[in-house]
């Protein structure tokens, strides 16, 4: 077949046409028109006598005359388009496939530009998660702050082990931090307390409820203190505690106040 066809008696319709048509023959470009060229990038120099496989890619063959292609343009570009293939007979019973254009107008996206996409949006994901988490951080870092600057605070293990104090317990407490990490939380139990009132207290916390109470408690030197004390535990994935968390208010000036009242009113 000669490779320099001309399409003579139908150039000027398929000019005139302003979607892109490409005639092959032999699954060669012998034709296409003004629109194709766009489409492709292209000069009819560019395409002519190319193979159409280097230009037009088809996924899967459908069972219809329309198909989905993949185009590769001469600039480096790609674009997605819906194909119409026919035939048409042009001189002595000799056929050529006709190729329909129709643009898909959406971003045609490699495997890498996928993965840049993908890449940069889970960036911007962990940036913003980022950002919460140094927001929560903040805030809690400033309750925790207040809390310790209000309350006397402790933590212990799931057996009653201290296993953190704030300055304020040690303050009130009159025992160093190295004294109390590590000891049972009982070193500050004063024996004036009932028993019966630590048996409801971890009979209540292990049932992951909140205890609150006064607690008389003991001083290393000796001296009592009054504390309102709210005592709850971190719950596990079962609901079950594995730590303890108490939160308590020295009240000792009133409960002094108090007895001095009571003991003026008895006199």
């Amino acid at each position: 077949m000669n490779a320099s066809i001309e399409i003579k008696p139908s150039k000027e319709i398929f000019e005139n046409i302003h979607q892109p048509i490409v005639i092959t023959s032999d699954e060669k470009i012998i034709y296409a028109n003004p629109a194709a060229l766009q489409l492709f990038s292209a000069t009819s120099v560019d395409l002519r006598n190319m193979q159409l496989s280097e230009y037009v890619v088809l996924p899967f063959k459908a069972e219809s005359n329309t198909n989905v292609v993949s185009i590769r343009k001469l600039d480096g570009q790609k674009a997605l388009a819906e194909m119409i293939e026919g035939t048409f007979e042009y001189e002595r019973g000799k056929f050529y496939k006709v190729l329909l254009f129709k643009e898909m107008h959406t971003n045609y996206q490699s495997i890498e530009e996928k993965m840049k996409l993908l890449l940069k949006t889970i960036h911007k994901d962990i940036s913003r998660r980022e950002e919460e988490i140094d927001r929560l951080s903040a805030e809690i870092e400033a309750r925790t702050n207040i809390l310790n600057a209000a309350a006397i605070v402790s933590e212990t293990d799931k057996f009653g082990t201290i296993t953190f104090v704030n300055d304020t317990f040690c303050k009130i407490s009159k025992y160093s931090r190295e004294e109390l990490i590590g000891k049972p939380h009982n070193i500050v139990r004063h024996p004036d307390m009932p028993k019966a009132v630590f048996k409801d207290l971890w009979e209540t916390i292990k049932a992951g409820k909140i205890f609150q109470g006064i607690i008389k408690n003991r001083a290393k030197d000796g001296s009592p203190y009054w504390v309102i004390a709210t005592i709850g535990g971190v719950l596990d994935s079962e609901g079950k505690p594995y730590k303890y968390i108490g939160v308590r208010i020295d009240i000792t000036e009133l409960i002094k106040k108090g007895m001095q009242v009571e003991q003026y009113l008895q006199a």
